[in-house]
């Protein structure tokens, strides 16, 4: 009987890069998942990696999260030279916001003294279209424009790089559903949904959306999850090239249909045509409590109806992109009570690593080195703080 060293359950972004640094520290491992599906109505779990786009700042809310997207656009470099993989396109990253007493800003220029990153502040919404004429903000906007390595990342390349790193140092990659996890003879086994079993010495869970689903734990994490709509604007690739150094964006403002916008410049997608990206928390967000719904979103969920509303938000903001088609496309967002992941170990032998809170693909490769050096040393590495990440139980 094979007993590998570690496994870890999920192959998305936080255990791909979890499982990366337990594969470097020479640990015989495997990473068990799912694949993105080809089919939804047959698919059990879901991600929402499956897209080619995701914001990557620097400055996060606080120190932490500017410490773990500094880590992580440290690794990027590297983990593009060793595969071969480009996933990081650093063109900027233009955060806007309405609100006078934005935290965010106030606390900007203390990090920047802490972290020693420029930052470039704009005072109204002329300055702003001024410099980034493709906009259109009120004139009450302010903002702050993070240069390289800020931009955007695509997710699916990211893990692929991921990946490629645990194969190239022995790693064993199985594209499996996990359905249960539990304790045997002083192992972790760990079982899927054909009904094979793995056993190791210890596993870490990364399963997003899906850790209170399934048997993978004996008692249900504090979570929330919540829908996510995004808006897939088709262009021209003459459209494209038109708005090639674009940065990110991130928008904070509200209206009575949604809030906190976030954009991707136009970027080929898999189908081989280009789609600017844009996403929003809405008011017509739904919060899911069990398996059935999260799959009956994924499957079948009525994107389309907010198609409307976030296609009117967009033509205000770009008023000059031509666009040939809408689309949409549904994710999920995963909160935890605390608002920064849940790390930490649920029993012996068995620990988790889950919960984006929206902000996890920017900096998912330090999230995974924290989530591995739990799993290898019983600590979270310095300057990092346990606390700070524990794990909460529904009461």
């Amino acid at each position: 009987m094979k007993i590998f060293d570690a496994i870890v359950v999920g192959k998305g972004l936080i255990g791909s890069a979890a499982a990366k640094y337990l594969a470097e520290a020479g640990l015989d491992i495997a990473v068990i998942g799912a694949d993105e599906p080809a089919d939804a109505n047959t698919a059990t779990v879901f991600a929402s990696h499956y897209d080619q786009g995701r914001v990557q700042r620097i400055v996060g809310r606080d120190e932490v999260w500017t410490r773990l997207n500094i880590e992580s656009t440290n690794a990027y470099a590297n983990l593009q030279s060793q595969t071969g993989i480009t996933f990081h396109y650093p063109v900027g990253c233009l955060y806007v916001t309405l609100y006078e007493d934005d935290s965010y800003l106030q606390n900007l220029s203390k990090q920047a003294r802490q972290f020693g990153f420029p930052y470039q502040l704009y005072n109204s919404g002329e300055e702003i279209c001024k410099a980034y004429p493709n906009f259109v903000f009120p004139a009450g906007a302010r903002a702050n424009f993070e240069s390289a390595p800020s931009g955007h990342i695509n997710p699916r390349k990211l893990i692929e790089a991921q990946l490629t790193v645990c194969k190239q140092h022995g790693a064993t990659i199985i594209s499996y559903t996990v359905v249960q996890v539990h304790q045997t003879n002083g192992l972790v086994q760990v079982v899927t949904q054909g009904g094979e079993t793995f056993n190791a010495h210890k596993v870490l869970l990364a399963p997003g959306a899906f850790a209170n689903f399934m048997q993978l734990i004996n008692r249900k994490l504090a979570l929330q999850l919540k829908s996510e709509t995004v808006l897939l604007a088709k262009v021209a690739e003459a459209e494209a090239e038109r708005l090639a150094q674009l940065p990110s964006l991130l928008y904070e403002m509200e209206t009575p249909d949604l809030e906190e916008i976030y954009l991707v410049r136009p970027i080929q997608y898999p189908d081989g045509n280009w789609y600017l990206k844009m996403g929003s928390n809405l008011t017509a967000d739904q919060r899911y409590t069990t398996l059935a719904q999260v799959q009956d979103w994924f499957r079948h969920g009525d994107s389309n109806s907010n198609l409307a509303v976030q296609k009117a938000a967009l033509d205000i903001l770009m008023p000059g992109l031509q666009v040939e088609e809408y689309f949409t496309k549904r994710c999920i967002i995963t909160y935890t009570q605390h608002k920064k992941q849940y790390i930490g170990q649920v029993e012996n032998g068995v620990y988790m690593a889950t919960g984006g809170n929206g902000y996890s693909a920017m900096c998912s490769d330090a999230v995974g080195r924290m989530a591995a050096h739990t799993v290898m040393h019983g600590a979270f590495p310095e300057p990092y703080n346990a606390e700070d990440f524990r794990l909460v139980w529904e009461e």
